[in-house]
């Protein structure tokens, strides 16, 4: 017992959040997450997801255009879709391009096309969404105890506030300068809308992720302090990620070569894949934080371990 509960002093069983664990303790939750990783078969996981993920890809693109070409300049948009699939590389970003291009070249006045092109994304969105809640599941090592109604719910309504944040962050970008300019800034404007771009869409990234960790898996609810982190590691993981990606396939990457003609889908479906990773890598990360501490993680009033609702909160993860 002693030598128990020497193994256990300085490790974070009583932090209230995740900044209280000392080194020893991230130490721990570090080990422990590498080793769920494997154990969890994320990479098998991800594949899913990204797979989901590329069928939606399209009809977003197209939905997204469609309507905007009701009320707006469908260019605008179009612009910006480029400007954001400039974190792709380069020969997945350009077929993404060229499908905007293309859907913005026919769009105003297409409703039907529109209605059409957005039944098919939030049907394709919410099946990879669907897929991200049973990753997430596995990680959580939670079993699926809402009924078919329930989580298809879950799932469709994460899928619209996932799209709707996304559309958010883009009419954003697209407005801000035109009200700028009604103002008068000029240049400015362009200035502070180019500095502005990539932290706003990264604060659409982490908040779309902690809302993904927070409602999706079958657990009670952690509070938001116990998935921040997961959620920013993860953003900041992708947009290295995706920058380390876009190197090895433009100057080691023969897949071209490889695949032929379809070497550019290749690649627009292994960055999917690497993305999945990744937010899964930040839902691991966030469980074994939460797995930690001894002190109810989760929200609502005090409950003893064991009776918290969720295995994170209700068990203690093994010290290294």
């Amino acid at each position: 017992m002693a030598d128990r509960a020497a193994e256990e002093t300085g490790r974070g069983r009583d932090a209230e959040r995740p900044r209280e664990i000392p080194k020893p303790g991230w130490r721990d939750v570090l080990i422990r997450t590498w080793n769920e990783m494997g154990r969890d078969h994320v990479s098998m996981i991800a594949a899913g997801v990204g797979f989901y993920g590329l069928l939606a890809l399209f009809p977003a693109i197209a939905a997204i255009i469609s309507l905007w070409g009701l009320v707006f300049d469908p260019a605008a948009i179009e612009s910006q879709i480029e400007q954001a699939s400039g974190a792709l590389p380069e020969q997945a970003a350009a077929i993404v391009e060229e499908q905007a291009r293309s859907v913005a070249a026919g769009a105003g006045g297409v409703g039907l096309a529109a209605i059409g092109g957005l039944l098919l994304t939030l049907y394709s969105a919410t099946k990879g969404v669907k897929s991200l809640i049973e990753g997430l599941n596995i990680i959580y090592d939670e079993e699926e105890s809402r009924g078919f109604v329930r989580v298809n719910l879950v799932a469709f309504g994460l899928t619209l506030v996932l799209i709707v944040m996304m559309l958010a962050a883009l009419g954003l970008i697209v407005v801000l300068p035109a009200l700028l300019g009604v103002v008068g800034l000029g240049g400015t404007a362009e200035t502070l809308i180019a500095l502005l771009r990539v932290p706003l869409l990264a604060l659409v990234a982490v908040l779309g992720l902690a809302i993904l960790y927070r409602f999706a898996p079958s657990r009670a609810s952690p509070r938001w302090r116990w998935i921040s982190w997961g959620a920013v590691i993860a953003t900041l993981l992708w947009v290295i990620g995706s920058i380390a990606f876009s190197v090895y396939v433009r100057n080691f990457g023969s897949y071209n070569e490889t695949y032929g003609s379809i070497g550019a889908m290749i690649v627009l479906l292994m960055w999917f894949w690497l993305s999945a990773y990744i937010v899964l890598m930040g839902a691991e990360l966030n469980s074994e934080i939460e797995h930690q501490t001894e002190r109810d993680s989760t929200t609502g009033a005090w409950k003893p371990m064991g009776e918290r609702g969720a295995r994170a909160a209700d068990t203690v993860g093994r010290a290294h």
